[in-house]
């Protein structure tokens, strides 16, 4: 319990309000103006930023992923026109090595880390134990190598790596969480 005054109160709901969105990924800082924009197609890295275009008189876009003033041809869903600008999560996906687990043999080509099949969160087997793991950010359970949420097999075939990260669709979210 605190005592607040309605301006407090005011203050901490719209910073909380805030931070919750900021950390489910739906807004971000306008490179421009720093105001908050929330990105409404989720398959289109180009934003418009409404306070940057009325106030220099012409359209300002920019890139949700590099967070720099968009260049290129639009809409794209994996990289502008700006030099360097890629989705590190996919590009460690791409990259990241096989892993060689100790109590299973017989598995290979595995990549060593994989996206939650429910809420995209980047996960890294230890190695050890067997092929189901647990997501810590949404609790999903599913198989490392095949990617497939069901009963424990004695053998599954290994998934390709993914290409895509699935975004979370949650409802009434009570543990807080971070993307890696």
């Amino acid at each position: 319990m605190a005592l607040l005054t309605p301006e407090e109160k005011k203050y901490f709901e719209k910073t909380l309000a805030l931070n919750a969105a900021r950390e489910n990924i739906l807004i971000k800082a306008c490179p421009g103006c720093k105001s908050s924009v929330m990105r409404t197609n989720k398959s289109n890295l180009n934003v418009c930023c409404k306070l940057c275009t009325s106030n220099k008189g012409r359209t300002f876009e920019f890139c949700w992923q590099c967070l720099k003033e968009w260049k290129g041809p639009k809409p794209r869903s994996d990289r502008c026109g700006n030099n360097g600008c890629c989705n590190q999560l996919l590009k460690t996906l791409q990259t990241c090595p096989n892993v060689v687990f100790e109590t299973m043999p017989g598995i290979t080509g595995c990549p060593s880390i994989r996206a939650c099949p429910t809420c995209g969160s980047l996960l890294e087997h230890s190695k050890k134990y067997c092929n189901f793991v647990v997501c810590p950010r949404c609790q999903a359970n599913f198989c490392f190598v095949c990617l497939q949420q069901r009963h424990h097999r004695s053998s599954c075939t290994v998934a390709p790596r993914q290409t895509s990260i699935p975004v979370w669709h949650h409802v009434n979210h009570t543990r807080p969480f971070s993307l890696q």
